[in-house]
């Protein structure tokens, strides 16, 4: 008999009525689905294999924050000085707003589905990873001359699906938004140390509420 097939999705989220969505589907470390597509068509795409997927990792805004932005607060801190000199910084909702609506819709049809936002059904952040983190994770081998930029970060998104599935993964965030990285085992040592010294240095008034388990 043979094992039965877990999926693990991830979704580098574009315009709804443009074809700039990436969707990667792995079958264990195996893309089965590698493909850009309009962001109306994502639910469909991926309805058949949603009762085998055990993970959802999403590049989007998947909460809001309130103030300056729309920013919840562990953007705030991955906009201080270090990420911003190396370009891993993200971008405000406020500034992508249209997106940050469609990612919430996107988030409240797949919990009717049964997944949960922050339990099986995860933020993303695969610029920052792939800066931050080892080759090993990046899933390279599967890249060709016709990978698009969104397939790439797509497929960066549901290897972290599955690294989650693993128990391998580290929350960094508020109540107002949580984003999942690869636990530091994976991360190359100078941005670990350069990591430990941003929350070392972390203004504690702004940043009290800030919590993660990265450090575990």
């Amino acid at each position: 008999m043979s094992s039965k097939r877990i999926f693990f999705i991830g979704i580098d989220l574009g315009w709804k009525e443009k074809k700039t969505t990436g969707l990667c589907i792995l079958d264990n470390k195996k893309p089965v689905l590698l493909q850009d597509i309009f962001g109306r068509d994502l639910l469909k795409t991926i309805k058949p294999f949603l009762k085998e997927t055990r993970t959802i990792a999403i590049d989007a805004p998947l909460t809001q924050g309130r103030g300056k932005g729309m920013m919840r607060l562990y953007e705030k801190f991955l906009s201080t000085s270090i990420f911003r000199r190396e370009r891993v910084n993200p971008l405000p909702p406020a500034l992508i707003f249209k997106l940050s609506d469609f990612a919430r819709e996107i988030v409240k049809k797949l919990e009717k589905e049964g997944f949960i936002l922050d339990i099986n059904l995860i933020e993303v952040f695969p610029t920052l990873v792939r800066k931050i983190c080892k080759e090993e994770v990046c899933l390279r081998s599967f890249l060709t001359k016709t990978t698009t930029e969104n397939q790439e970060s797509t497929l960066l998104c549901a290897q972290i699906a599955l690294l989650h599935s693993q128990f391998k993964t580290r929350w960094l965030g508020y109540k107002d938004g949580f984003l999942f990285l690869p636990e530091m085992s994976f991360w190359k040592k100078n941005w670990q140390e350069k990591f430990y010294r941003a929350w070392r240095d972390r203004p504690r008034l702004r940043y009290h509420r800030l919590i993660t388990n990265l450090f575990k």
